[in-house]
């Protein structure tokens, strides 16, 4: 392993090309370094990883994050602002996230939010508020060279507000705020008493978000949602330190802009089951990156790089509710399809919905929960969901379990 070059990077930061794909991705997608696919050249040969699993409230994650029509029967914040006109009650949430990742667990609040329906002559209006836990970093991984650890999270400051349009027809609007970090800290196992033995990594984030939706009723027991996410603007702080050097480090700013999200999806209401579709489109190429701090030549080289390793991608969500007669109580469950952002390995196949193989360069989710209401405007909601996919040869599973509190009035 080259760890001479750490110390290196360190001496030179100032004027040297100092990120990687692997960074600029981080606030956003998972990626995992490949050099069978990376279409450039890298100076380690060390594993890079990242992880940015998405996170929610129970409802959303349970169906599979399929939430871009879901309406009325998801109370909560989603993908679409404009279903939270269909909400016709005021509702409080708070909830919390427990994670496991390879034996290692996280936990951390995962939303505080308040939706308010606001009385209107005609049609409905809902003004809604909170801060929900968008992203979380949380990784463990080792091999014969290194261990890699990391923890952090993205949180979204959510101010939303929607309204009836005209009858069955939503539209709605938020602006985000999102902040949060990332600390990695890779240890070399085998180095040497001249090498280094390991460095740290601190990311600081802080970022501005928008999207927009509209949610159309047009049968009784069918919704279509259309909602976009606005391209992110993300400011990030960036730090790097060596063990042997830990009074010193090379720090850099840089901004990135994410590229735009299309969703559409269907809902289908019935009276005992409840069948959710979403699809996502995003094309990664348009993520870019400016800084002051780094050359023009090493800006176009890095927002080059990512024309050359990054692709479109189509995700694919699918949820289920079960709703008990008789009893407050409903069951879901939900499945996703979360392709990498390599190139040419975003092949979809019914018949192939789990990575079997380290070529199956995509993630795909499993997740099931319920809502029980406890008494009159009080419900408990908890959603579980675990993630397959393959890095070195070996599955994964990472897990997260996400409870909350609701009350209705």
């Amino acid at each position: 392993m080259k760890k001479y070059l750490l110390v290196f990077l360190i001496s030179i930061f100032s004027i040297a090309h100092a990120q990687d794909l692997v960074d600029v991705i981080a606030p956003f997608r998972s990626y995992d370094f490949d050099d069978v696919h990376y279409n450039s050249s890298y100076p380690y040969d060390y594993a890079l990883r990242t992880s940015a699993i998405h996170t929610g409230s129970p409802l959303g994650t349970a169906i599979g994050g399929a939430t871009v029509a879901s309406g009325q029967m998801t109370p909560e914040f989603t993908v679409n602002p404009a279903n939270l006109a269909m909400t016709k009650y005021n509702v409080i949430q708070v909830g919390g996230l427990f994670n496991q990742y390879n034996g290692v667990n996280q936990n951390s609040l995962s939303a505080v939010s308040y939706i308010g329906s606001i009385p209107v002559y005609r049609g409905s209006m809902t003004l809604a508020t909170g801060v929900t836990r968008e992203r979380d970093y949380h990784l463990y991984y080792q091999n014969d060279d290194i261990i890699q650890r990391t923890k952090g999270g993205l949180y979204n400051w959510r101010f939303g507000g929607a309204f009836e349009m005209q009858k069955n027809i939503y539209v709605g609007a938020e602006a985000s705020l999102l902040t949060g970090s990332k600390y990695n800290d890779i240890a070399f196992k085998n180095a040497l008493p001249d090498e280094t033995e390991g460095f740290m990594e601190d990311s600081k984030y802080v970022g501005l978000g928008a999207r927009v939706g509209m949610t159309y009723h047009f049968l009784p027991v069918l919704n279509a949602g259309l909602s976009v996410d606005l391209p992110t603007v993300m400011g990030v702080s960036y730090s790097l330190r060596a063990y042997e050097h830990a009074s010193s480090s090379g720090s850099v700013d840089y901004t990135l802009r994410s590229p735009a999200v299309l969703r559409a999806g269907l809902a289908l209401t019935l009276k005992i089951v409840d069948l959710y579709y979403a699809y996502d489109y995003a094309n990664w190429q348009d993520l870019h990156v400016s800084s002051s701090d780094l050359s023009l030549i090493a800006q176009d080289e890095l927002n080059r790089e990512i024309v050359n390793n990054f692709n479109v991608t189509h995700s694919h969500h699918f949820g289920l509710g079960l709703h008990v007669p008789k009893l407050p109580l409903h069951f879901y469950a939900g499945y996703q399809y979360l392709p990498d952002v390599y190139q040419g390995l975003n092949g979809f196949s019914l018949g192939n919905l789990i990575p079997r193989e380290l070529a199956d360069r995509f993630r795909s989710s499993f997740s099931w929960g319920g809502t029980l209401f406890l008494k009159q405007g009080i419900s408990l909601s908890a959603s579980f969901e675990t993630y397959h996919t393959f890095y070195d040869g070996k599955e994964e599973t990472p897990k997260n379990s996400n409870l909350s509190l609701s009350y209705f009035f």
